[in-house]
């Protein structure tokens, strides 16, 4: 098995991310429309339950498996690494079947407490057998990662992500026509059908991965295996604060499915005018339907959005955690620090006019791509807005937390995750009665950034590293001219030709500003970077 670089790793990962964006986007934008508001609101739901059970079990998992068979591949240890893999398979399925039993059992009770009626039920307690099938594409995936060798990984994840887009929109539209289950609503019964297309596509990354591990030929090597015993305590040493830490991240996303929908039934049941002021909604949405209808769409139009840049970059922490972690293996602290330091420049290089873009552009980009759903694009836009500051935040936070993980410091993330936890609740409880969706977007930008700042200080405290500011105000003002003449060139340009095309021509203009930015600032380790790795 060929052995990649940190950069190539990640752009093989990156370049699987764009793939997986462009048929998650293809998916949610007919999914929105065939079911609104109210249905992606429920469709959520599903998702509400499905993230904490999957950070729990699925996230831990997968860097548990990578790290230590990256330690033992960096000291020629490959009979040991394939003995990781095989415990680590009974391990999960265990773990598999336990989340799955969890999240159905739990389902009736999530779909009452959190969309306030069972309309919601369907689409969660479909979604239990995903919890299974990603427990075991996550250890095949935490083996790969762990040999340095991301192309397993990507693959897999092009092939749920297409099987998603097929899979998800074809049962949609299936169960919303046919009408299998009367005593469910059609927005129910279409919901029901995309996350039963979403967990399909989980089996369909697991079938991949099981072929492609059956016909890998690795070199065995003769060494002193260490015991069952020995590696499970491997695996449980670092899975628990991994997970725990990929808990806390989702653990927002849960605040904000029980805060915003009760605070929302209770603004409506208070004073109805006041909240649609607020939430910026349509008057043709009956109060019935209207906190399901906000939270599906700032869910499902402002949250989506926000994730996109993050997940993108995510890939660059998968890459340097194994790169990273057989560095310290071997005490090449100096070989771990440009690991460090390349991670920061390429993640902000990304993250920073990213999220630039997103704070100026927020109505352009849902215009972009959800065009004619105009009453949640009206109610999700100045979530999008107040949502961009944690955009760039989020988007250091995952490397940065997978060189802790590499150092052996799996605990640190935990830490600083509980911290923002605290500030992004007690933000919900002051500022969503205020603002609606927009203070749930503020709390949440105030929850990454008091992260991500003690994140620097510590990532300095552990590596040798010189922290690139000098390159990274650089970024910034580049992202700020980037995302000012991206503004400035599509409200000209919206005169002249249509909305897309002129919002296309504003984004091209606005890379190319940034672009010019990086060149004329001598952005040279970067370029070289991207050379010697090419």
């Amino acid at each position: 098995m060929k052995k990649q670089t940190f950069l190539q790793g990640s752009l093989l990962l990156a370049f699987s991310a764009v793939f997986a964006k462009i048929c998650g986007a293809l998916f949610k934008l007919p999914l929105t429309a065939l079911l609104g508001g109210t249905g992606m609101g429920y469709f959520s739901c599903a998702y509400g339950l499905f993230l904490p059970i999957y950070a729990v079990l699925v996230t831990g998992l997968s860097t548990a498996v990578a790290r230590p068979v990256a330690e033992f591949t960096a000291q020629g240890k490959f009979s040991s690494s394939k003995k990781i893999l095989r415990i680590a398979r009974r391990v999960c399925f265990f773990m598999g079947l336990f989340g799955m039993g969890i999240a159905f059992l739990s389902a009736k009770w999530f779909a009452e407490r959190t969309a306030g009626t069972l309309e919601a039920f369907p689409a969660v307690a479909i979604m239990a057998p995903a919890i299974f099938f990603c427990c075991l594409t996550a250890v095949e995936r935490g083996f790969y990662e762990g040999m340095c060798s991301m192309t397993q990984t990507a693959i897999s994840q092009s092939v749920e992500a297409f099987g998603k887009l097929c899979a998800g929109l074809f049962f949609c539209d299936l169960f919303m026509k046919k009408n299998f289950f009367p005593m469910y609503s059609e927005e129910s019964q279409g919901a029901f059908g995309a996350v039963l297309g979403v967990t399909i596509s989980t089996i369909a990354g697991w079938v991949y991965l099981w072929g492609s591990h059956a016909k890998l030929q690795e070199k065995h090597s003769p060494e002193e295996l260490p015991s069952g015993r020995e590696i499970l305590a491997l695996l449980v040493k670092m899975m628990i604060p991994v997970s725990l830490g990929a808990l806390v991240t989702n653990l927002t996303s849960c605040i904000d499915l029980f805060t915003m929908m009760n605070d929302f039934q209770r603004m409506i049941a208070e004073n109805a005018e006041n909240f649609y002021e607020k939430s910026h909604l349509s008057r043709t949405i009956p109060e019935t339907n209207a906190a399901a209808f906000v939270y599906g769409s700032f869910m499902g139009l402002s949250v989506t959005v926000f994730n996109l840049v993050p997940s993108l970059t995510n890939m660059f922490a998968k890459s340097v955690l194994p790169c990273t972690a057989q560095a310290f293996s071997k005490g090449e602290m100096k070989q771990a620090a440009d690991y460090a330091r390349q991670v920061i420049l390429f993640t902000g290089m990304i993250a920073i006019p990213a999220g630039c873009g997103i704070f100026a552009l927020s109505e352009e980009i849902l215009n972009f791509l959800f065009s004619g759903r105009t009453e949640e694009i009206q109610a999700a836009v100045s979530g999008l807005r107040w949502l961009s500051p944690a955009v760039i935040a989020l988007c250091f936070v995952f490397p940065i937390f997978s060189l802790f993980q590499a150092a052996g410091k799996q605990f640190l993330p935990v830490k600083l995750m509980l911290l923002g936890i605290f500030v992004k609740f007690a933000g919900n409880i002051f500022l969503i009665p205020e603002c609606s969706t927009s203070g749930s977007a503020m709390a949440t930008s105030l929850c990454y950034w008091v992260i991500c700042l003690p994140a620097f200080y510590f990532l300095k405290k552990i590596f040798p590293i010189r922290l690139p500011w000098k390159e990274l105000f650089f970024q910034l003002w580049g992202g700020v001219l980037c995302a000012c003449s991206a503004w400035v060139s599509c409200d000209f340009l919206k005169n002249y030709l249509p909305e897309k095309i002129s919002f296309l021509c504003a984004v091209g203009i606005g890379v190319c500003v940034y672009g010019m930015v990086l060149y004329l600032t001598g952005q040279k380790e970067i370029f070289q970077s991207v050379r010697a790795n090419a």
